[in-house]
């Protein structure tokens, strides 16, 4: 069973096919009137004050991150009887997909629906896998509550992105999907898009984080956030590079002494400072930990890294939950053209040009000259018009 297939299959036969893929591939059985859930009809549900204590923290850092940071329309007037103007606005429904595997992924959650929520996204909802009672937890419960959605389409997986993209029986498809997945999802996100179904986030492969450091004081924190990398699952990936051969030593040796199931962990020694530089913008990782004071001053040099984490206390796993900015982030050396998840992702920027009777019948002329370059008659005729029209109108 192909991507593609489940994709169609859900595209034709709906509902029915969702509830298939999800008894086949999660182990639980629904019907079709448990497949989209409303949390706010749902009565409120008490989890641990620590943990709401930390997932109201979490929210309101985010929040306010994306809030100062969201783009703003800007008007310009060149010259007289011309405005020009860049808008932005909100999509109308977005769908954010939630991994639900051996852990629930409350800062997945957190760091897509917020920022979504920020940049104006009236309808945001949430597609989840059911495993382990995801509508009886009152963890799930109470964080989207907390959030304010109505909707949870109970389906994860390929079966999950084409429900959002296609849309079910009083469920409407999506205009983007956002969030990470496995590889499945993240083709069914690829494929969804290349169709013109619906936009999406950025493809998230593994996670990846190379830590930069050559001062020996700092290497619990450098195998700290090595470490906490690696442990996302067997394809995440980690590099450690330095100028310090024997700071390079003594990491491999730390390693080798760690128990397996991480994903992997190499060492890479650069000659100078340059190197550094070079390596990290090549790589263009996720992730990018840059300690000690010069290492750290070489941030204003590197330009293709997800996200950058300078000095010691500024951890990935800080990124991952609390800093602010999402750690939806570009994987894979994507990071040299794509940019992580913030609210211009839920933004549609869109250009508006106005002119009126002051406008300079050279910029008419101008254009009528250039369409005439480029053999397009009519754009000339049209902009000859204006320029008639405007000179008529100057004269009386």
């Amino acid at each position: 069973m192909t991507v593609a297939e489940i994709l169609n299959n859900v595209r034709d036969r709906g509902t029915e096919a969702v509830l298939e893929y999800t008894a086949r591939f999660d182990g639980v059985k629904l019907t079709a009137d448990q497949l989209v859930w409303n949390p706010l009809a749902e009565p409120a549900r008490a989890v641990d004050p620590k943990l709401a204590e930390a997932i109201d923290y979490a929210m309101g850092r985010i929040h306010d991150f994306h809030q100062q940071t969201r783009p703003q329309n800007t008007v310009m007037k060149p010259e007289p009887g011309i405005r020009l103007e860049e808008r932005f606005i909100p999509l109308s429904r977005v769908g954010v997909y939630v991994p639900n595997g051996s852990f629930p992924l409350v800062s997945t959650l957190l760091m897509t629906a917020v920022p979504a929520l920020v940049a104006g996204v009236k309808d945001v909802v949430v597609a989840i896998s059911p495993r382990r009672e995801v509508r009886n937890s009152a963890l799930w419960t109470h964080l989207l509550q907390r959030l304010g959605i109505s909707q949870v389409l109970l389906a994860g997986g390929a079966q999950a992105i084409a429900a959002l993209a296609y849309g079910l029986k009083d469920f409407r498809p999506v205009d983007l999907i956002a969030g990470p997945g496995n590889r499945y999802v993240a083709e069914a996100k690829q494929e969804v898009a290349r169709r013109g179904v619906a936009g999406i986030d950025l493809l998230a492969g593994p996670s990846e984080v190379m830590v930069i450091a050559d001062d020996m004081s700092l290497e619990d924190f450098v195998m700290a956030d090595l470490l906490a990398q690696a442990e996302h699952d067997l394809d995440a990936r980690a590099e450690f590079v330095t100028r310090n051969v024997a700071f390079a030593e003594r990491i491999g040796a730390r390693l080798k002494t760690i128990p397996g199931g991480l994903g992997p962990i190499t060492v890479t020694v650069a000659p100078g400072a340059a190197d550094l530089v070079r390596i990290a913008n090549e790589r263009a990782p996720e992730h990018l930990g840059l300690m000690g004071a010069e290492v750290e001053s070489l941030a204003d040099q590197i330009w293709a890294a997800g996200a950058i984490f300078i000095g010691p206390m500024a951890g990935q796993a800080f990124g991952d939950y609390v800093a602010g900015p999402s750690h939806v982030l570009p994987t894979g050396g994507t990071g040299r053209f794509q940019s992580g998840l913030s609210t211009r992702t839920f933004l549609k920027r869109v250009s508006v040009i106005q002119a009126g009777p002051e406008t300079s019948s050279a910029a008419y002329r101008h254009a009528a000259v250039l369409a005439n370059l480029e053999g397009l008659v009519r754009h000339e005729a049209s902009m000859a018009l204006r320029e008639a029209h405007l000179k008529r109108s100057q004269e009386r």
